[in-house]
């Protein structure tokens, strides 16, 4: 199993899921960001409105 997970997804799981730590708190936590920024207000207004 575990080996599968490595030859399917190369590297570790650790070291991937700190990649994806890094990217979410890099340019791509900016980038969700934003959508949850908009996605909110945009659901305020709505309701408001």
């Amino acid at each position: 199993m575990a080996e599968n997970w490595k030859d399917r997804f190369g590297g570790d799981l650790e070291e991937k899921s700190k990649n994806i730590q890094d990217w979410m708190y890099g340019s791509g936590g900016k980038v969700l960001g934003a959508i949850l920024v908009v996605l909110g207000l945009y659901f305020v207004l709505r309701i408001f409105l």
